[in-house]
């Protein structure tokens, strides 16, 4: 544990990694851009709904399977813009963000639908990991040496390597992105500025730049346009 604690406090401590400038996806009108909190999707200007979430959150499922639908609509209608930001609450969370920073910016936000989609699998698959001795010392020895190993180890036992595959992230490019303390930096920094800001919940959501209370999906739905 001791190892761990230094490994997440030189996280930390690293210097903020600088957002890459905004890029244009390569699917319509759809533009994808990063920010020291996350990633925003969507046409510049349109109203914005910020979710901050975890990807192992059982309401951040909920929701994402009540809006997914509506809010792809929008977005491809340039009547929305969606921000996703991540909070590390449950064990695959830093792997899972990592890698959604290595996805195309293209296909980064079908990568986050898919891991949303697919939590159950991935928490079966976690849960399995748990119940073998032998992943379970992997898991534990990784969770040892430090944030950086653990997240490559939690995305092979929770079996997002395949998922960031099928999003175009073939195995030695996610490999080198889980190895990179840069990406790791960045998430740690996400976290952290949600954190700053108050946030320690989730989902917690923004409508056009101001918090909002949120008991279900129906009631986000009723906010947005049609």
């Amino acid at each position: 544990m001791k190892a761990f604690l230094a490994g997440f406090a030189l996280l930390i401590a690293a210097p903020a990694v600088a957002a890459p400038k905004a890029k244009a996806a390569a699917a319509g009108r759809l533009v994808a851009t990063e920010s020291a909190e996350g990633w925003t999707f969507g046409k510049a200007g349109a109203p914005l709904l910020a979710e901050y979430a975890s990807y192992g959150c059982p309401h951040c499922g909920q929701f994402a399977a009540a809006m997914t639908g509506r809010v792809d609509r929008l977005l491809k209608a340039g009547t929305l813009r969606f921000s996703w930001r991540p909070l590390l609450i449950f064990p695959q969370d830093r792997a899972a963000a990592v890698l959604t920073r290595c996805v195309a910016p293209a296909r980064r936000l079908a990568f986050i639908e898919a891991m949303m989609a697919n939590q159950a699998a991935i928490k079966a698959a976690l849960a399995a990991a748990d119940g073998d001795e032998a992943a379970r010392s992997r898991l534990y020895e990784a969770e040892l040496a430090g944030p950086v190993r653990h997240a490559s180890e939690i995305a092979r036992a929770a079996g997002l390597l395949p998922l960031a595959q099928s999003h175009g992230l073939g195995t030695k490019q996610a490999g080198a992105c889980l190895a990179s303390e840069a990406n790791h930096a960045w998430v740690t920094n996400a976290d952290l500025t949600a954190r700053l800001k108050g946030v320690t919940g989730t989902p917690t959501f923004t409508w056009k730049g101001e918090r909002i209370q949120i008991g279900t999906p129906d009631e986000l739905l009723a906010l947005l346009p049609q």
